[in-house]
Parts: C-alpha cells; sequence; structure tokens
C-alpha cells in the first residue's frame, strides 16, 4: 500500500465514521482517483466492517460509530492519520486493546507496510485505565468547559477552573495540554495523562485562546516556556558526528551557522531544558559555545553528577 492510498483510506474511512455520506464519484473526482479505485477502498472497508457500511443508491454511510466513540480518542484528519501510521509501522504493543474491527483493519494496513518498513519505537505509556478520564477531556475539549483536575506527580495538585487545549503525544507519552491558574509557566501545564487522577467538568466555558492554540502550534518539546521570548543558544558539533545534524533538525529552530571542520548550530529556545537533554546525548562529540548561563548550568549538572559517582 502506498503512501496516498494509506491516506486516502483513512479519510473515507474517517469521513465515513463522521457521519457524512459519502460518493464514491465524489470522493474519487476531489482525490484525483479512479471510480474504480475508490471502489476498491469502499471494497476493502466493507470486508472489515461488513454490515456496519450501507449502500442507499450511489452513497455509502456507517451506521455505527460506536466501536470509535468507545475505543479510540478524537483525532482531527492529520492527527488520525499519524496516529493509524503509529499503529501500523509499529508492533502492535496495545493494540488488542481496541475494537477487533478497529485491530484487524490496522493490521491489514501494517501487513502491507511491512514488507518495506519495520519500525522500532519506545513502548507507548499504558492509557487505557483512564479511560473515563479521557472521556470526560475529550467533552472539555469539544465544548470548551472549565475543569477542575486533580494530578499527583511528586505531590498532590488541584488545578482549579482550568482550560484543556488537546491531548499531546510526544516521546512515547500522552499529556494534556491545559491553562491553568497557576502562576509557574504563567499557567500552561503539560500534564502526563497517567497522572492525573480526577477530572470534574464544570458548567461554565471559555473563549478560544488563540495565543495558547499558536504556542501549542510552534511548541518545540514539553519543556517549551508558554508567554516566554526565545534566546539563542550556540552549538558546536564535533566532525564525527556532524553528518547527523546536517540530515535532521533535531528541534525546529535548529540553523546552521557555519561549516568548518566542525559544524555550528543555532537554536532558539525559551528554556535550557529545550536544548541540554540533546547534549547530553550526543557527548563528548558536541558542546555549547553560548550562552554562558547554558554553558555553566551544563557544566554544574555534570559536576554534580561525577560527584555523585564517587
Amino acid at each position: 500500500m502506498n503512501a496516498k492510498k494509506s491516506t486516502l483510506q483513512l479519510d473515507l474511512l474517517k469521513q465515513l465514521l463522521e457521519g457524512n455520506k459519502i460518493s464514491l464519484k465524489d470522493f474519487s473526482l476531489s482525490n484525483e482517483i479512479s471510480i474504480r479505485t475508490a471502489q476498491r477502498y469502499i471494497e476493502d472497508l466493507l470486508e472489515i466492517f461488513e454490515k456496519n457500511i450501507v449502500k442507499e443508491g450511489d452513497f455509502y454511510s456507517f451506521i455505527s460509530n460506536h466501536f470509535l466513540e468507545k475505543n479510540m480518542l478524537s483525532f482531527d484528519k492529520k492527527e488520525l492519520e499519524i496516529f493509524v501510521d503509529l499503529f501500523s509501522l509499529i508492533d502492535f504493543e496495545f493494540a488488542n486493546k481496541f475494537d477487533e474491527k478497529t485491530t484487524t483493519f490496522l493490521k491489514k494496513i501494517q501487513k502491507n507496510y511491512s514488507h518495506t518498513y519495520m519500525i522500532k519505537q519506545n513502548s507507548f505509556e499504558n492509557i487505557f485505565s483512564k479511560k473515563v478520564l479521557i472521556s470526560d477531556i475529550k467533552i472539555a475539549i469539544k465544548n470548551k468547559r472549565y475543569v477542575n483536575i486533580g494530578y499527583f506527580s511528586d505531590k498532590e495538585f488541584i488545578f482549579e477552573e482550568a482550560k484543556i487545549l488537546k491531548i499531546i503525544f510526544t516521546d512515547g507519552n500522552f499529556y494534556v495540554a491545559t491553562l491553568t491558574n497557576d502562576d509557574v509557566n504563567n499557567g500552561f501545564k503539560f500534564l502526563r495523562l497517567n497522572f492525573i487522577t480526577q477530572i470534574e467538568l464544570l458548567k461554565n466555558s471559555f473563549h478560544r485562546d488563540i495565543e495558547a492554540e499558536y504556542f501549542l502550534k510552534n511548541f518545540q518539546t514539553i519543556f517549551s516556556n508558554y508567554k516566554k521570548e526565545s534566546y539563542e543558544v550556540q552549538i558546536e558539533v564535533d566532525k564525527s558526528i556532524k553528518r547527523f545534524f546536517k540530515q535532521k533538525k533535531f528541534l525546529s529552530s535548529q540553523t546552521i551557522l557555519k561549516e568548518d571542520e566542525n559544524l555550528f548550530l543555532s537554536y532558539k529556545i525559551t528554556n535550557d531544558m529545550e536544548i541540554l537533554p540533546l547534549v547530553r546525548k550526543w557527548l563528548p562529540n558536541i558542546k555549547i559555545i553560548s550562552p554562558k548561563s547554558t554553558k555553566d548550568k551544563f557544566k554544574n549538572e555534570l559536576q554534580s553528577y561525577l560527584e555523585k559517582l564517587d
């Protein structure tokens, strides 16, 4: 299965699950494929969902989306594609937790991919014990409802009248992007989903927060600071590993300043913790040039670690 087929077939499935009536003629025209190709897509879905998809005249529709509402988070088109790609390109570590028909469909895609791709990722965080909380979180996001949140990390927290903006998946973990009344980081939190102990939906709703939405679209890591001006960090990368940094941006703000024997890079960050994990990963072949405060912070961190080894 090529990437286009995968994307279009997932789009067709999503439209059906959303309750839309689909004309294969219209679908083929809008996506520049043949009607026969669109017919093959629907046949694949019919093979899996059987009686759930019905045809009335020239239109196909899905008669029940219960399995999706029961078992999957609410994703927009791009997020759904990414989520299914994660399932289809890695081991099905927790796919058996999902509805059998959902898993069958994902495995069908995976089978076609597996001739070419094999991707090994870190284990996903298991969130299936949080089904009730996830349901309330989805309601809060969809209806922009204020919530009270119980949270336990190193200690217990209560965030009252908080705004839940989005469920974020990054580095194998699920986070809930939340605006709170807390002073730290201007109230913005990436709360680990598994550490949330309670969600209380409140009656009041809030308006869109354009500034928060912009931040969510552009943040680099969960350590990015909200409403804080970025500053530049310059890094020198040894010639032995510079090819990796030329082929990949490890943070979205990464730019090449110059290249001679070594590679010199610039990053725009709002928090030293955005860059320090990257530096740790590539030691001893990478070093911080500036600013001095970030360089000194990392030196102190290394010194503290060495002292603990004694």
